[in-house]
C-alpha cells in the first residue's frame, strides 16, 4: 500500500474515532468534565482520579493555545479535547500499523488496525476516560521500543505512561516476557526490566506524596461487589465481554501453537491481567483492558489467515 493511501486511511480512522468521542464522551459533559479538570490540578479530585495528571495537563496546555482564539470555556475544552483525541488516535493507529509491519503484511496489519479500531466504540463507558486511549498509544509505542531495542526510551515513556495510569506498569511484565522469549535476557536487559519498575514506583510515591495519600472508595471489596452483582454480570459483564473479546479469544487459542513464545507468554499474562482489572476494576469498563488487544489481535491474524511471517 502507497504511504499515502495508507495516511488516508489512518488519518480517516483517526477522524472517525476522535468524533465518536466528542459525541459520545465530550459534548454530553462538558460542564461536568471542566470541573472534573479544574478538580484534578488544585489537588480536589479524589483518588484514583487525582494521580492521573497527564490528559488534565494536556488539555490544560492545548486549552491556553486555543483560548487565544476563542474566550468560551464551553468551546475551549471541546476543541482541545477532540485535538488531543484526534492525535490520540493517530497515534494509536499508525503506531499498531508500524508494530505489526514488523512481522505481518501490509494487509494483515491494516486489517488488525481495523480490528483495533472497531473495538473502540464498546470500550466507550465513561465521560472523561479519554486517558485510556492515550494509555493505549503508550503501550503500543512501548512495544515497539521493546521490538526494535530502543530500550533507552523506555524510563522516559514510563514517566509519562504513569502520570496516565498507573496501569502502565503491566508494560514491564510484557519487556521481561518479550526479552525472555527471545533469548535475551542477559544482566544489562534484567536491570533495565528494574529500571522500568523502579521509575514506575517512584512516579507513583512522588504523586502521592505532593497530593496526599488520600483514602479511596474504591476498593477490592467494591469492584468484587459490582463485578459480580446479577444486574452488572449478566447484564453488561457477559455480554460486553462476549462482543468484544470473545472472538479475539478464540482465535487466539487457535493460534496458539504457531505463534512464537512472546506472543503465548502475552496472551496467558493476560489471565493476571484480568484477575486484577476484575479486583480493582469496574469489568463493563473495557477501555482499561484494550492493551490486551495488542497481544489478541496478532494472534486473531494468524488464526485467521496464517499472516505471521516472522523476524
Amino acid at each position: 500500500m502507497k504511504k499515502l493511501s495508507l495516511m488516508t486511511v489512518l488519518l480517516t480512522l483517526a477522524l472517525i474515532s476522535s468524533w465518536f468521542i466528542c459525541l459520545n464522551v465530550i459534548l454530553p459533559n462538558v460542564n461536568s468534565r471542566i470541573q472534573r479538570e479544574s478538580e484534578i490540578l488544585s489537588g480536589q479530585m479524589e483518588p484514583p482520579y487525582q494521580y492521573r495528571l497527564l490528559k488534565p495537563l494536556l488539555g490544560a496546555a492545548v486549552g491556553a493555545v486555543v483560548s487565544v482564539f476563542t474566550e468560551s470555556a464551553f468551546a475551549q475544552h471541546v476543541v482541545s479535547y477532540v485535538l488531543i483525541s484526534f492525535a490520540t488516535f493517530l497515534g494509536v493507529f499508525f503506531s499498531f500499523y508500524s508494530y505489526l509491519r514488523y512481522n505481518f503484511s501490509q494487509g494483515a496489519s491494516l486489517i488488525g488496525v481495523l480490528l483495533l479500531q472497531a473495538v473502540i466504540p464498546l470500550a466507550v463507558t465513561g465521560e472523561y476516560m479519554e486517558g485510556d486511549f492515550i494509555n493505549l498509544f503508550f503501550y503500543i509505542l512501548g512495544l515497539i521500543f521493546i521490538q526494535r531495542e530502543k530500550y533507552r526510551w523506555l524510563p522516559l515513556l514510563f514517566v509519562v505512561g504513569t502520570l496516565n495510569r498507573e496501569q502502565f506498569i503491566f508494560l514491564a511484565v510484557w519487556c521481561a516476557i518479550y526479552l525472555f522469549a527471545k533469548g535475551r535476557m542477559t544482566l544489562s536487559k534484567a536491570l533495565l526490566v528494574l529500571a522500568c519498575f523502579l521509575t514506575w514506583s517512584v512516579v507513583f510515591a512522588v504523586v502521592r506524596m505532593y497530593f496526599g495519600f488520600k483514602p479511596s472508595q474504591y476498593t477490592f471489596a467494591l469492584h468484587v461487589a459490582r463485578n459480580t452483582d446479577a444486574l452488572n454480570l449478566f447484564g453488561r459483564i457477559l455480554p460486553l465481554w462476549a462482543a468484544e473479546v470473545g472472538g479475539f479469544a478464540v482465535l487466539s487459542v487457535l493460534a496458539f501453537r504457531k505463534s512464537d513464545w512472546f506472543y503465548r507468554l502475552s496472551f496467558l499474562s493476560l489471565l493476571p491481567y484480568g484477575v486484577l482489572f476484575f479486583l480493582n476494576g469496574n469489568m463493563w469498563e473495557l477501555a482499561k483492558f484494550l492493551p490486551a488487544f495488542l497481544a489478541m489481535i496478532p494472534m486473531s491474524l494468524q488464526g485467521m489467515a496464517g499472516a505471521f511471517d516472522g523476524e
